[in-house]
């Protein structure tokens, strides 16, 4: 669903609590009725949140925008409701990290104000700050996850995805860069997904609410919640197995990652490994990341070993990055896939190989032999590293029989490469698009609105469906905390190209690999995946943050 989507499905699971209540029904097409509100709401009919970020005004219906996130919550408490929020709270490194103006702080002033607001509301509404301590080495941890529970009587219903509860994630599909709801002169294109799911997956969901929420008291936090003891043991409240529908024919499972404050698990990452290692046909990514290393190692080696494999990635312009961190990485792996799509040593490969070769190292007078094909290599980065943090990414050549072996950084490596025209007749098997949207009068990129591509999603052979809050990149598969969902189902990965494509306008076969073709394709005309080239991305170094990049973990 998009962002005006997702927020009218957020309502309308409100609604069906709501009414559940007032009503005496799981009925939405009852009118609301207040005249006749049980004296006990039933002890399993709730609403659960946790967000990374959270707007005490966000505006949740399109015909009334004065029903903001804190009238609705506060309707509901006055019914009875209980409603438990938990919101991520920076550590002391995350909310320092780049000084003034840093974006984890503004997140967590606006948390911090849903917190003053809300908590404590006629005894029913709770807000969790929760916050881990920062690691060793300097590096905190977010708490990046986004989902909502809704229980009635407990039957639960859960809405899982990349969008924080903020006004600026309201959007159409047809992303005219203008507000669906509240009145702004700024550009607004923000393109993101996310599922709402019933049945028996959402105890898993609930699951890692609980394990969350149950910090509060538990031995390893380092935050004890001192509020009213009740709230401590509504964590003992939660859908059974019974109370959910048992029909359905989709393979749910639910994934995370780097959720606990002294150990890091990796299901999401591991997932899509394993996936990617069954694949036949293709993978297709959009993410406001692509570039977490053990993912892009996995697409190497299909790449190499499997002709017919394609890699198409969606990612925010360049234009959206303004640190350039995340482009110049995106460029590191793209650069690296593209090349490992290469074989035919009559064709690119050979050009590329050629090149290589006669690519002086520092005072090294004879030409480096790269006969291996190491291109480039970490110096020195058995394991990951740092966050961004020291050092630097370089190119390290194959040995030379009596000579001593130099290195150089990347960016000769990189721009050798970007060089290479390909040959005639040979199609790229790794595609990068940014999304833009051209106004009437023109279709100049100057002219374009860029769409901020903040979706987490990647769709396999068709078959395969990932949706969820965790970016492909490291530091969400390392680090932070983060929950997907992995549908298996070839008829639902059809069902969200369908739906998703239209939003890009495609309709050229030449505009997505082949494995993605259909014939379901929307007719916005104004909005156009802009393909990319490495070269594309190129970061200029003024531009770069002043505090250092560290890629020696890629």
């Amino acid at each position: 669903m998009d962002g005006e989507e997702f927020f009218a499905t957020f309502v309308k699971c409100l609604d069906e609590v709501k009414r559940s209540v007032t009503d005496g029904a799981d009925a939405l097409s009852k009118p609301e009725d207040t005249s006749n509100v049980p004296k006990a709401v039933p002890a399993n009919t709730y609403v659960r949140l946790a967000y990374w970020a959270m707007e005490l005004g966000v505006p949740l219906r399109k015909d009334n925008p004065s029903q903001t996130l804190e009238v609705e919550l506060k309707a509901l408490a006055d019914l009875g409701v209980h409603v438990e929020i938990i919101l991520w709270d920076p550590d002391v490194v995350s909310g320092n990290y780049t000084g003034e103006g840093n974006f984890a702080a503004k997140v967590a002033l606006g948390n911090q104000l849903v917190a003053k607001v809300l908590h404590g509301y006629k005894d029913k509404i709770l807000v969790y700050l929760e916050s881990h301590p920062a690691r060793l080495k300097g590096l905190g941890l977010g708490l990046h996850q986004k989902m909502s529970l809704f229980s009635v009587r407990g039957r639960l219903k859960a809405l899982v995805g990349g969008f924080n509860m903020e006004a600026e994630y309201w959007d159409t599909p047809f992303h005219t860069g203008k507000h669906p709801i509240t009145p702004s002169d700024k550009v607004h294109t923000l393109h993101d997904t996310a599922l709402l799911v019933k049945g028996p997956v959402t105890l898993d969901v609930e699951a890692e609410w609980l394990r969350r929420w149950d910090r509060q008291v538990s031995s390893d936090s380092f935050m004890i919640w001192n509020g009213p003891p009740r709230y401590k043991v509504r964590g003992a409240i939660k859908g059974l197995l019974k109370d959910q529908p048992q029909t359905g024919d989709l393979a749910i499972s639910v994934l995370t990652t780097g959720v606990s404050a002294f150990s890091t698990e990796h299901s999401i990452r591991d997932e899509i490994k394993t996936l990617l290692k069954g694949a036949t046909s293709y993978v297709y990514a959009e993410n406001y990341q692509f570039f977490e290393p053990e993912i892009v190692s996995e697409i190497c080696r299909k790449l190499k070993t499997q002709k017919q494999f394609h890699v198409c990635v969606v990612i925010p312009d360049q234009a959206c990055d303004p640190a350039q961190a995340n482009t110049q990485l995106s460029r590191i792996a793209y650069t690296r896939m593209l090349v490992a799509s290469f074989k035919d040593k009559q064709g690119t490969k050979g050009k590329l190989d050629d090149a290589l070769r006669g690519l002086r190292i520092n005072d090294v007078l004879e030409p480096v032999n790269h006969e291996n094909g190491v291109y480039y290599k970490v110096l020195g980065a058995k394991s990951p590293k740092r966050w961004m943090e020291g050092a630097k990414l370089q190119k390290r050549p194959a040995p030379v029989d009596g000579q001593k072996t130099a290195s150089e950084p990347l960016e000769v490596a990189l721009e050798l490469i970007e060089g290479v025209d390909l040959v005639d007749g040979e199609t790229p098997r790794v595609q990068f698009y940014c999304p833009v949207r051209f106004p009437a009068h023109s279709d100049q990129y100057g002219d374009s609105i860029k769409i901020y591509v903040h979706s987490k999603l990647m769709i396999i052979d068709s078959r395969h469906v990932i949706v969820g809050s965790a970016n492909f990149g490291h530091r969400s598969m390392e680090y932070d905390g983060e929950m997907s969902l992995h549908v298996q189902s070839d008829a639902f990965a059809i069902e969200v190209k369908r739906k998703l494509f239209p939003h890009y306008n495609v309709h050229s076969q030449k505009e997505v690999p082949a494995a993605l073709r259909d014939d379901a394709h929307g007719q916005y005309n104004q909005v156009r995946l802009i393909p990319r080239s490495p070269g594309d991305f190129k970061v200029n170094k003024e531009q770069l943050p002043p505090y250092p990049l560290d890629y020696s973990w890629f």
